[in-house]
C-alpha cells in the first residue's frame, strides 16, 4: 500500500526522473497518418522533493530562473481544478503574485499549480513541500524537455499524494502518463501525447495518428550523437510549409509520405524482434536514416546547419538525419560499432567550433523512475556528500532547504548516478 507522504509528520526526500525523446523515423509523414517511431533519450529531467513545515509549496527551476513559494491556501481546490474545461485554463486561477512569469517559467508555474490542485487534497498540502527540477535536456530543441519535466513533476506529486510508489507497475505508469499529458496540455494546448508516453514508458514507441501509441518492447540501446544546431525552429511553420507543397503537388508529396511511412514501419518491425543479428540491424537502420533524411530534404524542412552536421558526421561514416520538425533544432547521428572515441571527439570539436552542441547518448533506455535511494544510500545523504566533495557549502539554511540549494547547484555530470 502506498502512503501519502505529504500527510506524514516527516518523510525521506526522493528523486523522480524521466527521459527526453527523439523521433527516429517518420517526421512530417505522421501528420498525414503514416507511422512514426520515437525513442527515449538518455538525457533526463530530475525532480527532488523534500518536506517543509510552513505550509508553503516551493517550486525551484534553476535552469529557467524560477523560485516561487506558494501558500497552500492559494492553490486551487480539487473541485476548482476538476471544473476546468481544459488544464490550460488554470491561468484564470493563478494568484496575482504568480503572474509575473512569462514564457517557459509561466508554463511551469501554471503546471505546478494545476497538478497540486488536482492531485493533492487541502490536508495533503498543509505542511508544505519543495520540488526542485533540473534538466539535462536543451529547451526548445525537439527533444521532449517539456514532457520530461511533466513526467518528473507528475510522478513526484503523485508520490506525495500516495497515488504511486516507485512508478514501476503498468497501472502506476499509466497514471503518471495521464497526468503528464495534462501537463503537456497546459504547455501546448493540443499535444499528440507521444512525448509524454515516451518519457513515461521509455524504450521505443510506434505512433500513428488517431491510434494509441504502441510500445515496441525492444531491449536495444541505440548509441547516437545528438547535435543541437541552436537554430530556432517553428514546428508550426515547418508543418505549414509542407502542407503548401502538398497542395501544389499532391501526388508527388503523397508518394514521399508513403516512402517515409514505409521506412518507419520497417524500423518498427525490426525493433519489435529479438532474432535479428546486430550487424543486420545496424545496416538496416543506417540505410533507413540516410533515406529518411533525403526524403525530408525533398520536403524542404532541412536547414544549412543540419546539412553541415550531416556532412561532418558522414565523413566519419556516421549516418545522420534531422530529428523533429526541422528548419533548425537537432540532428541525430547513429554511432556504428567500431566508431572510436577519437572519431566522436573530432566530430564534437569540429561542430562545437561552429556553435553546434553535441551530446553522445543512447536511445531506448528506461522511462520514469522514483526513488529515495542512490546506490543504497539515502538521496539526502548522497546529495550532501557529493556537494561537499565538489566544494559547495550551504550556510544558514534549514537541512531540507539546503538540500534544494545543493540539488540546484549539482554539476551535470553527477546526475548520472540518479538515473535508473
Amino acid at each position: 500500500m502506498v502512503v501519502a507522504l505529504s500527510t506524514a509528520s516527516t518523510w525521506a526526500p526522493f528523486v523522480s526522473s524521466a527521459p527526453g525523446k527523439a523521433i527516429i523515423f517518420g517526421e512530417h509523414a505522421a501528420v498525414y497518418g503514416k507511422t512514426a517511431v520515437a525513442g527515449s533519450v538518455n538525457m533526463r529531467a530530475y525532480a527532488l522533493a523534500t518536506p517543509r513545515h510552513d505550509g508553503l509549496l516551493h517550486l525551484v527551476l534553476p535552469d529557467i530562473d524560477v523560485d516561487v513559494e506558494i501558500p497552500s491556501t492559494d492553490i486551487p481546490s480539487r473541485e476548482q481544478a476538476d471544473a476546468l474545461s481544459h488544464p490550460g485554463d488554470v491561468a484564470e486561477l493563478l494568484p496575482a503574485s504568480l503572474r509575473k512569469y512569462d514564457g517557459a517559467g509561466r508554463t511551469a508555474v501554471m503546471t505546478f499549480v494545476f497538478m497540486c490542485g488536482a492531485l493533492l487534497t487541502q490536508q495533503q498540502r498543509t505542511q508544505g513541500f519543495s520540488v526542485c527540477v533540473r534538466s539535462l535536456l536543451p529547451v526548445g530543441s525537439g527533444l521532449g524537455s517539456s514532457a520530461a519535466f511533466n513526467v518528473a513533476l507528475a510522478s513526484a506529486l503523485l508520490r506525495l499524494g500516495g497515488l504511486v510508489g516507485r512508478a514501476e507497475s503498468p497501472e502506476e505508469r499509466d497514471l503518471v502518463n495521464e497526468w503528464a499529458f495534462k501537463g503537456e496540455q497546459v504547455a501546448h494546448g493540443t499535444p499528440s501525447g507521444i512525448d509524454n508516453s515516451v518519457a513515461t514508458f521509455g524504450g521505443f514507441l510506434q505512433y500513428t495518428k488517431g491510434a494509441p501509441p504502441v510500445q515496441l518492447g525492444s531491449a536495444l540501446n541505440l548509441r547516437v550523437l545528438i547535435c543541437d544546431t541552436r537554430v530556432p525552429k517553428s514546428t508550426m511553420a515547418q508543418v505549414a510549409g509542407v502542407r503548401v507543397l502538398r497542395d501544389a503537388y499532391p501526388a508527388v508529396i503523397d508518394s514521399v509520405m508513403d516512402a517515409i511511412g514505409a521506412i518507419s514501419q520497417g524500423a518498427a518491425d525490426m525493433f519489435g524482434r529479438a532474432d535479428i543479428p546486430a550487424d543486420v540491424l545496424e545496416t538496416h537502420l543506417s540505410d533507413s536514416v540516410r533515406l529518411n533524411h533525403a526524403l525530408l530534404v525533398a520536403l524542404g524542412v532541412s536547414h544549412p546547419s543540419l546539412e553541415r552536421v550531416r556532412d561532418v558526421t558522414a565523413a566519419r561514416s556516421m549516418p545522420c538525419k534531422l530529428t523533429g520538425a526541422g528548419g533548425g533544432g537537432c540532428a541525430l547521428a547513429l554511432i556504428p560499432r567500431g566508431t572510436t572515441g577519437e572519431d566522436l571527439e573530432s566530430v564534437a570539436a569540429e561542430l562545437s567550433a561552429e556553435g553546434i552542441r553535441c551530446y553522445p547518448t543512447a536511445i531506448g533506455g528506461h522511462g520514469v523512475a522514483v526513488s529515495d535511494m542512490v546506490a543504497g544510500e539515502p538521496v539526502i545523504s548522497w546529495l550532501e556528500r557529493k556537494t561537499k566533495a565538489s566544494g559547495l557549502c550551504v550556510v544558514g539554511e534549514s537541512y531540507y532547504h539546503s538540500a534544494i540549494a545543493r540539488f540546484a547547484s549539482l554539476p551535470d555530470a553527477d546526475f548520472a548516478a540518479l538515473a535508473p
